[in-house]
């Protein structure tokens, strides 16, 4: 695994409030609850929703995906999970020749299959390569180190090794929707129970869990939400009525599964929403300086790369920073009275 120099300093980042349209007290019950009591009271938010087929000549999961899985350049279009391609949303499998849906928690993996409820929970659903989809199979996330290690489209995986590590920009959004499958379903009325775990599954395996639990975390700090999922997130509640927490709250993983599972989560402690989604990042940025067109004036911008290292650091009520040379995927982390907030980067060529 790579170093957990990602979770320690991201994790220690107050996390913002990821919606505007989270509806007033939708997470209330939740208020004040730590350990087991806030996972029950998360579980009971998010449980019984509606659901939908998973194909159908009315309303089923290929439609809500064209919407929630929306190229924000082109509406018809879909952006594809370890692709990114933007591909005609009309063309659903198309005989092979378009897109598919890709459950991130394997179908296998508690051997639900395409059931309604679990199996066409359109959280768990993303628009996929047809092809890349049957590379993933339903191995294990986590970091392919070994020598057997494969790549395509930037993802690298490897039959031997039972694993499956998505490219940097996806590894976060398969982190919180892992955990969103792990709280969703807790075995009540009949449904599965699915737990995260450390083990790597072998293929065959049925029962349902799946991994790797601590470098699900590690994604989960490395790569922040980001506006795709929060408007994904706002699209599914509408048709199903429940809501991925993780995305809406995600220092709710620290209080679950890290540092903090003896204290008490308050929503409070998030950023107001306002001041996060107001600060745009253009990505991919192509300008030598970023310009910050909230007005507002930051006490600290810190430019941070891959590695956690901070690269360039301004003080003093700036909104302003210069882009790093080298292409790659960078944070920023901006301070403004006593919060933090956390922008990904993705550096194009200027």
């Amino acid at each position: 695994m790579r170093a957990n120099y990602y979770l320690t300093f991201l994790a220690a980042c107050i996390y913002t409030n990821a919606s505007s349209q989270i509806p007033t007290g939708y997470y209330s019950s939740a208020e004040n609850k730590s350990d087991q009591s806030l996972r029950s009271a998360l579980h009971n938010i998010i449980d019984d929703h509606t659901a939908y087929s998973y194909t159908s000549s009315s309303t089923d999961t290929w439609d809500i995906l064209k919407e929630s899985d929306a190229d924000p350049n082109n509406a018809n279009n879909v952006l594809l999970v370890y692709t990114r391609e933007s591909v005609n949303g009309t063309q659903e499998y198309a005989s092979g020749s378009g897109w598919n849906r890709e459950h991130v928690w394997a179908k296998s993996r508690g051997d639900f299959g395409t059931a309604t409820v679990a199996g066409t929970d359109v959280h768990n659903l993303r628009a996929s390569n047809i092809n890349v989809n049957s590379t993933r199979s339903n191995y294990n996330f986590d970091d392919c180190t070994s020598s057997s290690c494969e790549n395509t489209f930037g993802n690298y995986y490897s039959s031997s090794a039972l694993v499956f590590e998505p490219r940097d920009e996806d590894k976060g959004d398969v982190a919180r929707i892992i955990f969103y499958m792990d709280i969703r379903y807790e075995g009540d009325n009949g449904e599965l129970d699915l737990e995260m775990t450390e083990s790597l599954l072998s293929t065959s395996s049925k029962i349902p869990r799946h991994g790797v639990r601590s470098t699900l975390l590690e994604w989960h700090a490395l790569d922040p939400v980001d506006d795709f999922e929060r408007n994904r997130n706002n699209v599914i509640y509408d048709y199903q009525g429940n809501r991925n927490p993780f995305i809406d709250h995600p220092e709710l993983v620290e209080y679950l599964w890290g540092d903090k599972q003896n204290q008490q989560w308050n929503s409070s402690l998030s950023i107001s929403s306002d001041l996060e989604d107001e600060i745009f990042i253009p990505n991919p940025v192509k300008t030598e300086y970023l310009n910050l067109e909230r007005d507002i004036n930051f006490s600290q911008i810190e430019l941070i790369d891959m590695q956690g290292k901070v690269i360039r650091q301004l003080s003093g009520y700036v909104n302003r920073i210069q882009m790093p040379t080298s292409k790659g995927i960078y944070f920023l982390n901006l301070k403004h009275d006593n919060k933090v907030i956390l922008k990904k980067l993705v550096i194009s060529s200027f």
